[in-house]
């Protein structure tokens, strides 16, 4: 059993980025989904729950169904099935709408699998290691925690719009409310920046041309390794695609 969030951040953007360009370079539906297949099943060995997908899912299925009909009206994909007026049906809509539709669900879950289970720090570690000065890539955490205390920013305005008589309980009323909310949160924003570079500045900031982490990564040999076959697996399929 392994911990998706204790590997190394290289091995897992290694891994997102294996699976978004194999789905993007292959045109066969079957390694398309097995692609997704070990997305699933390596959140299942890790997490023993898909829950953290369940919104994703739900907006990937939304969408989906948006795919399939687009291909229906406009694909020229197969052998014409029907054909009236404008409206001509090919063969080829299913698999085609199939095989976007696998491609955008391997890209959306590898990048949020990639984003919930790398933390913030250790993208700024990687970034160093990568001879980035850490001014600026300490910039992923702080981006990281800003978005949250943004979001709790936003609820907050909402409670204070209903103390006040304005409905914003729904989904459809925050919408409605948004252009009374966008002012106060973007006020909200500007203030908690300031404050944050403020902080920031009497730390001695991008003082000292280094920087220590109390948690230090370390990829071991056998994350190593499995980059390295990543690699290969990718260039091969990338040479059967051009073949």
């Amino acid at each position: 059993m392994f911990v998706l969030k204790k590997l190394d951040p290289r091995l897992k953007l290694t891994w997102c980025l294996f699976l978004v360009f194999t789905a993007l370079v292959s045109r066969s539906v079957i390694l398309n989904g097995v692609l997704l297949g070990l997305i699933l099943i390596s959140e299942l060995l890790s997490e023993k729950s898909l829950k953290s997908f369940k919104m994703l899912s739900i907006l990937l299925l939304i969408l989906s169904t948006q795919v399939l009909i687009i291909n229906l009206i406009f694909g020229r994909e197969g052998d014409l099935l029907y054909s009236w007026g404008m409206l001509q049906i090919y063969s080829g809509f299913v698999a085609t709408a199939m095989l976007a539709f696998l491609r955008i669900g391997i890209i959306s879950l590898s990048a949020y699998q990639f984003g919930v289970h790398t933390d913030p720090m250790d993208m700024a570690q990687m970034l160093i290691y990568w001879h980035i000065p850490y001014r600026y890539a300490m910039l992923v955490p702080m981006v990281a925690r800003f978005f949250p205390v943004m979001i709790g920013e936003y609820q907050s305005i909402c409670d204070s719009q209903s103390a006040r008589g304005v409905p914003c309980d729904t989904v459809v009323e925050k919408i409605r409310n948004l252009p009374a909310s966008i002012l106060p949160l973007m006020y909200r924003a500007m203030r908690i920046s300031s404050d944050a570079a403020l902080s920031v500045e009497l730390r001695g900031y991008g003082r000292h041309p280094s920087r220590n982490f109390q948690k230090k990564i370390n990829l071991r040999p056998l994350e190593g390794m499995t980059i390295v076959c990543l690699i290969i697996g990718f260039g091969g399929v990338l040479v059967k695609t051009i073949l």
